[in-house]
């Protein structure tokens, strides 16, 4: 079981939060599996 320090360290995702702001330098853009293109769809862009 963690300490409560360091659970709220990890678990803080807010802004100017140190996970927060470790997880905005790593974000990742994602999309919906309906966004996704269709098999051998001509490519955009």
């Amino acid at each position: 079981m963690l300490k409560q320090d360091v659970n709220e360290l990890l678990t803080q995702t807010g802004p100017r939060t140190r996970t927060g702001d470790l997880f905005r330098q790593y974000w990742i853009p994602a999309l919906l599996a309906e966004e996704l293109p269709e098999d051998d769809c001509p490519r955009s862009g």
